[in-house]
This record gives structure tokens, sequence and C-alpha cells, in this order.
């Protein structure tokens, strides 16, 4: 792996963990529409992020 793919896989596990925080907030406001949203964000950079592991925390 180059520095080029390291430095997008950092990118989005950074993305990634910006939209568990965000979800986070939108459970407290029991935002439904959003944290269906956010949960299809989540999948999608998942699966980019296919052959890295990401702490599976429903916090």
């Amino acid at each position: 792996m180059d520095d080029t793919d390291k430095h997008y896989n950092g990118q989005l596990i950074e993305e990634y963990q910006r939209l568990k925080r965000i979800r986070k907030t939108a459970v407290k406001e029991n935002a439904i529409e959003t944290v269906r949203d956010i949960d299809k964000e989540i999948r999608f950079l998942r699966l980019k992020l296919q052959p890295l592991e990401l702490p599976n925390d429903e916090d």
C-alpha cells in the first residue's frame, strides 16, 4: 500500500468517525430518518474500507 492509499484510507476512517459522532447526537434527538441516512453512509464507507477492520461499537 502506497502513501496515497494510506492517505485515502485515513480520510475514510475520519469520515467514519465523524458520522458515528453525528449518529450518536441524532439518536439522542430521536431523529429517526437522519439516523437511517447516516447508517446508509456508514455501510457505504465500510464497503470502501472492506479490507480494514473498524470497531463495531454501537455507542
